[in-house]
Order: C-alpha cells, then sequence, then structure tokens
C-alpha cells in the first residue's frame, strides 16, 4: 500500500470484509471521500439497484424535495452502496441512509463520529480516515475512549467471527496510531455546570441542608477526592519505599571520594569533550576542577549496591514527580461548587430574580427556561417581545445560545436588531458572565422567513449553512418556546404570544421531527 493510501486503495484491500464505517473528522471529507469512491466503485447487482430505488422513492413520496439541490450526488452513490452520514444532513435524509444501511444496501458508509454514540449500526469492519481531529482549539490525537467507541463498531453479532479495524496511516503522522489500549480508556469525567437555573430550582425546592448535599456530593467532587486520595496513598507508599533505599547510602555520598558522585563526575566530563560543547564559555575550567576533584582517593566500598538503589530511587522519584504533576492538575481543574453557587446567588439578587431565598417573578419565570435563562427572562420582562412585530420576535429568538461557525453566512434580515444587542451589552455590563447571555444576530433571517412561509429550499438559498444545521436553528426555537409557554404561567398574553409563534414554526419538514 502507498505510505498514505486513498479510500480506494483502502477499500480494494478490505474488499473481503465489508460493509464498513469509514470515519472520518469533518462533514465536508465524508463527502469528498464517498464522491471519490464513487467515481470508481459500484458494490450493488441490479436486484439491490431496484430496492435501493423503490425505498428512495417511498422516502419522497412522503416528503418531496428530500435531496434538494444539495444532495443530487447522494442519490447517485446510495444507488452505488455508498453513502455519507454527518450532522449537516436533514433529519429525514439521515433516517433513510440508517435504513439502508441496515437494510444491507450501503456497503461503504462515510461518516463522523456522531454515527457511532447512540446508535447501534454494527459493520463488519471500521476504518480511521486518520487518528487525529479538531477539538475546537487544535488537533490533537484521539483519546482511548474516542478511539474503541468507533472502533466497538466492528464485528456483526451472528455474521462476523471478529470484528475488523484499519488505520489510514498518513506519512505525515506516522506515530498516530498504535498506542490505543483497551485497558487505558479514559474514564467518564462528571462536571456539574452552576447555572441561574440550578441555582433557582436547588432555592425554590431544596432546604439549606439539601442543597448542600447536593454540592458537595456530586459525581464530579467525588471522582476528584477519590482520585486525589489514590494519589496521596501511592506517594505515601512511595516516599517510603524511596527512604528505605536511602538507608543504604553512607555519609560520604556526594563526597568526590564517592564512587556514585564519580561516575556522575565521568558522565559529565564526557559529555563536555564532545564537539558542540567543547568550545563553551566555561567548559574548559569544568574539566580543570572535575580532575582535580578525581585526584581524591575513591573509599573502597561495595558501590554496586549504592548504584542499584540510586537507580531505583531515580525511578521513584520520577513516577512521584507525574503524580505531584496529577494533583495540581486536578486542584486547578477542581471546582469550588459551593463558592459557584453563592456567586451566581449573589447576581441573581442584584438582578432581581431573588431576595433572600424567595423567587421574585423574574426568578419564577427563569425557573422554567433551560438555556440562556437570563437573557431570554430580561427579553420578555424588557418588553422587546411584546413592542416587535411576531416575525422580528421570532427572529430575535432564533438567535438565543446560538454560536456561528468560523465561515457561516445568512443574509441580514430586512429590520434592525440593536434593541437586542443593547440588552445584552447591559446585561454584561451588570456582571452577567458571557456564557449566560449568549446570542447571535445570523440565524435571525432564517427563522422570519420560515414564520412567514417561506420553504426549506429559500432558506438554504438564503444562507450557506446545511440542511442539518438550519433544521437544528428551528427546532431548538421551537423547544425554547415550549419552555417560554410553561413559563408564562398566568401569563396569558405571553402564553398565547410564544404558542402562535410556536405553531408557526412548527410545520413541514420541521415538524415531522417533531413531539
Amino acid at each position: 500500500m502507498n505510505p498514505s493510501p486513498t479510500c480506494g486503495d483502502v477499500i480494494d484491500a478490505i474488499s473481503a470484509y465489508l460493509p464498513v464505517l469509514y470515519f472520518t473528522f469533518s462533514r465536508g471529507r465524508t463527502e469528498l471521500l464517498a464522491d471519490e469512491l464513487g467515481r470508481q466503485w459500484d458494490f450493488l447487482n441490479p436486484g439491490e439497484k431496484n430496492d435501493v430505488r423503490e425505498l428512495i422513492r417511498r422516502a419522497e413520496t412522503d416528503n418531496p424535495g428530500l435531496f434538494g439541490p444539495r444532495r443530487k450526488n447522494l442519490r447517485r452513490l446510495l444507488q452505488q452502496g455508498i453513502g455519507y452520514h454527518h450532522a449537516g444532513l436533514s433529519p429525514l435524509l439521515k433516517d433513510l441512509v440508517e435504513r439502508l444501511y441496515e437494510s444491507r444496501l450501503v456497503f461503504v458508509l462515510f461518516c463522523t463520529e456522531t454515527f457511532a454514540v447512540g446508535v447501534n449500526f454494527p459493520a463488519a469492519s471500521t476504518v480511521f480516515d486518520s487518528c487525529r481531529k479538531w477539538d475546537g482549539r487544535e488537533f490533537r490525537s484521539l483519546l482511548n475512549r474516542e478511539f474503541f467507541q468507533m472502533a466497538g463498531r466492528a464485528g456483526r453479532r451472528g455474521f462476523d467471527p471478529v470484528g475488523r479495524v484499519y488505520v489510514r496511516i498518513d506519512e505525515r503522522f506516522p506515530d498516530q496510531t498504535g498506542f490505543f489500549q483497551e485497558e487505558q480508556v479514559e474514564p467518564v469525567r462528571g462536571r456539574l455546570v452552576i447555572s441561574p437555573n440550578t441555582v433557582l430550582s436547588l432555592l425554590h425546592w431544596k432546604t439549606d441542608d439539601e442543597i448542600k448535599r447536593f454540592l458537595e456530593r456530586n459525581l464530579a467532587v467525588f471522582q476528584n477526592s477519590r482520585e486525589s486520595r489514590q494519589i496521596k496513598n501511592e506517594l505515601d507508599g512511595l516516599e517510603m519505599r524511596a527512604g528505605e533505599l536511602t538507608q543504604c547510602f553512607c555519609p560520604d555520598r556526594g563526597q568526590p571520594c564517592c564512587q556514585l558522585f564519580r561516575l556522575k563526575l565521568r558522565r559529565e566530563l564526557n559529555q563536555l569533550g564532545k564537539r558542540k560543547r567543547r568550545h563553551r564559555p566555561g567548559t574548559k575550567e569544568r574539566k580543570e576542577e572535575i580532575h582535580s576533584l578525581m585526584q581524591t582517593a575513591r573509599k573502597k566500598c561495595q558501590y554496586k549496591a549504592c548504584v542499584d538503589a540510586e537507580r531505583k530511587v531515580r525511578r521513584l522519584e520520577d513516577r512521584m514527580h507525574l503524580l505531584h504533576q496529577r494533583v495540581r492538575q486536578l486542584e486547578k481543574h477542581s471546582r469550588n461548587y459551593g463558592r459557584d453557587f453563592e456567586n451566581v446567588w449573589r447576581l441573581l439578587e442584584r438582578l432581581g430574580y431573588i431576595q433572600d431565598r424567595e423567587l421574585l417573578p423574574r426568578g419564577l419565570f427563569a425557573l422554567y427556561v433551560h438555556v440562556q435563562e437570563i437573557l431570554v427572562t430580561e427579553l420578555v420582562f424588557s418588553g422587546i417581545l411584546f413592542e416587535v412585530p411576531p416575525v422580528e420576535a421570532v427572529a430575535i429568538l432564533a438567535g438565543v445560545d446560538y454560536q456561528p461557525g468560523r465561515d457561516e453566512q445568512v443574509v441580514p434580515p430586512a429590520f434592525n436588531l440593536d434593541r437586542v444587542v443593547h440588552l445584552r451589552q447591559l446585561l454584561l455590563q451588570n456582571g452577567v458572565p458571557e456564557q449566560f447571555c449568549t446570542w447571535s444576530p445570523l440565524p435571525a433571517a432564517l427563522a422570519a422567513a420560515w414564520y412567514e412561509g417561506a420553504g426549506f429550499d429559500q432558506l438554504l438559498a438564503m444562507c450557506n449553512l446545511q440542511e442539518g444545521d438550519v433544521f437544528s436553528v428551528l427546532r431548538r426555537e421551537i423547544d425554547l418556546l415550549r419552555q417560554m409557554e410553561r413559563a408564562a404561567g398566568q401569563d396569558h398574553l405571553l402564553a398565547q404570544l410564544v404558542q402562535d409563534l410556536r405553531r408557526a414554526l412548527d410545520r413541514d419538514e420541521v415538524a415531522v421531527m417533531g413531539v
């Protein structure tokens, strides 16, 4: 095989072990590799092609325009037994690809790692296009648990005696594989987030003692405390062992007469004699000093026992150094959840959500909102959502908790969203952390157009987002509107407004995945 084999090379080499899940770490690469393979391979016989066409026909009968202008290549690839699957596909297309795969009509499926999470789709083989991924901050090697989550899809019960896992080695990163150990799979770490809703819920439903127990006995605290105790016990044992070993050293250790010390001096002398260090300032003087020290007579003793002990002590010290580093890491990442709780509580008091332990109207509303609760509450209580036309209210709420990707583009809306920008700036100035008031104007025009009756193809023409991302924008807003409807309580005007907005959005293709 070539130093950096193509996907065609890989499939050719493992063609006896299909179907295969071919994992990549970008949406675009799943499509690129599927297209590349489609120019070389066709896995289906005429009967299987007819079965694929029939399943596609049924899907399109229920959902005209299923493939749309962007996915015509996927229709062709599926009829060759090749597919791709990622979060950018519409839910209906993902469902079709999954049904074809389950029907054994897709022999090579290019997919992102999300395909390996939560859904049981085994294969005869799995292939890794790479063992490096972008984690949002940097390119890094896969964790053991990430690798085995995907590799574990190889091997179908009742079909394959063994599952086969292959990694395409990039000649630029020859060390990217061979280091995954199942016994070293990283544990799942608990992570408690103290959000405004967390604080409001605890204060509303729990006693002081129950809150204290919740903050002190959650999984994250337990895991950190347990690991810290284990490290302390190991350090105690290592220090005791090192102490026992050092008892064999005599008082002359480190003196010129000590053979251990003299061995170190000889090693240093050898280093100083190398060409790259020979002419450095101070080298000549240090060599003379070492020669002078070596003139001292060596002590007659059984020094080999000391050499062995020192080697063992050095290994113990290396291990202790690593453990101390881990302790510092745990301390750095440990959270004082009691302090976090108090900080958010004081913030909510300043903003008028709480008085002592009593929830005020803002707090009672935010109690039932589970995403960006402060921002959503302020949009309601500031009157902004009532003072703008419904289409603008829909546009505003679409941006709640939205974090645009680097290259995402959407046509701007026909109206001004400066009031929301100003409200968000006021919240930040009043000490609300950035993560508690995340909002973007980018999806506004999409939600507005959908509210006014635009078709899904029209939405796609307004942006460079993929179908799945547009679905996600609209479904998340529908879910937020449900929360707001519940939070409205006896405020019938607000409840009617958000209900009308939700019903206008929850239609056609988007409603298919609704509840």
